[in-house]
């Protein structure tokens, strides 16, 4: 088992948004009768997103929808086109601060992880496109009634418990966030850092009494 010198969330921190929910968006775009499915199940998805015992469940419920029909071939497929929009700015767009930090960890030598809410195959194809490799960590998904949904969320303690059984240790030396729903993962880093973080999430960070210096790219 290696301990990973430094680890980074991806959405919000290395990317400027949430790749799962643009993904599923731009599935639902393409799409006659997906968005009428969603515009069905809104009120029943909309809530439970907004408490963590049923944040799971909430996100699949767009996910299954975005996924209906979908093989598992195509389904990494879907993800692959999507991360060459994203590559092609076409969607997302990588943050270059956060690329350059994390280019400059990887030529340093340090063991570098990206630990992500979003689906590993997503994630995986996001980074296929980087000029440079680094390994990912994310929620899984299995299948459920012709689509998918996630059967482990790759969230707050959850994440640490992955990268754990990822053979990269219980600590690391740095880590990075946007989030404060990551503030497991920032606790257990000797350093810690809150990315581009608003005055609410420094103020839930502080709350929770993991110290985070503050970093902007």
């Amino acid at each position: 088992m290696q301990n990973a010198s430094v680890i980074f969330d991806l959405d919000g921190t290395l990317l400027d948004g949430d790749s799962t929910s643009l993904w599923m968006l731009d599935r639902m775009n393409g799409s006659t009768w997906r968005p009428l499915l969603a515009a069905a199940g809104f009120l029943l998805a909309l809530p439970l997103p907004l408490y963590p015992p049923s944040r799971r469940i909430g996100g699949s419920i767009f996910l299954w929808i975005a996924s209906i029909g979908l093989s598992e071939a195509a389904l990494h497929r879907s993800f692959a086109q999507f991360a060459e929009k994203v590559s092609a700015g076409k969607a997302l767009a990588w943050r270059p601060g956060g690329l350059a930090e994390l280019e400059t960890r990887i030529l340093r030598g340090k063991t570098a992880l990206i630990a992500t809410a979003a689906p590993t195959w997503l994630a995986e194809r996001l980074v296929e496109t980087l000029p440079f490799q680094v390994a990912v960590v994310g929620s899984s998904l299995s299948r459920f009634f012709g689509g998918w949904r996630a059967n482990f969320h790759c969230r707050h303690k959850a994440k640490c418990d992955a990268i754990t059984r990822a053979g990269y240790g219980e600590r690391w030396a740095v880590a990075f966030s946007d989030s404060a729903d990551d503030g497991p993962l920032l606790a257990r880093a000797k350093s810690a850092f809150l990315v581009n973080a608003s005055r609410r999430t420094a103020a839930r960070i502080a709350r929770l009494k993991v110290r985070a210096d503050h970093v902007g790219w």
